[in-house]
């Protein structure tokens, strides 16, 4: 590979990683929540389990061995901070955005048209982040509109 295209290639791929790591964080938070929400109803269906009379002393054993393994697995995503994580670092799709670079290798102008292309992504995310930095009542829900204008008066929305 040319030093052009190899240019070309690393810096689409960093300005791919970088503007789309805000988004796959909040999509990890997002799906940490949904696996915090399924694990405490399991712990809660076998606490309820747990609870039936006439079990047998094997099935109560299982069954604690289950709500100990659950309870780990919950406190393991609590403590998780998803925005150390790895996968943040690559992009699924970069052999086939190598695929393209490399067959643009002889046009030096789509090789600067992709250079463009990732300075318009990155800046493009920038945008976005600053649109819902400033505009916080974009992206909230509901819930949250109320929560935050009841605060600004002193109350609180009861549970």
């Amino acid at each position: 590979m040319s030093e052009l295209v190899l240019s070309t290639y690393k810096s689409l791929l960093r300005s791919l990683v970088r503007s789309s790591k805000y988004n796959r964080i909040q999509q990890l938070q997002q799906d940490t929540k949904k696996q915090l929400a399924l694990l405490t109803y399991n712990r809660i269906q076998l606490v309820r389990q747990q609870q039936e009379k006439g079990l047998d002393l094997m099935t109560k054993t299982k069954l604690v061995k289950q709500l100990s393994a659950v309870a780990k697995k919950i406190e393991v995503l609590k403590n998780e901070d998803v925005s150390k994580s790895k996968q943040l670092l690559f992009y699924d799709q970069s052999k086939h955005i190598k695929d393209i670079v490399v067959s643009l290798k002889d046009d030096p102008r789509s090789l600067e048209h992709l250079k463009d292309v990732g300075h318009f992504v990155v800046n493009q995310s920038e945008y976005e982040q600053l649109i819902e930095r400033y505009n916080p009542g974009l992206k909230m829900s509901q819930e949250e509109k109320v929560q935050r204008t009841a605060n600004k008066v002193g109350l609180q929305v009861p549970e």
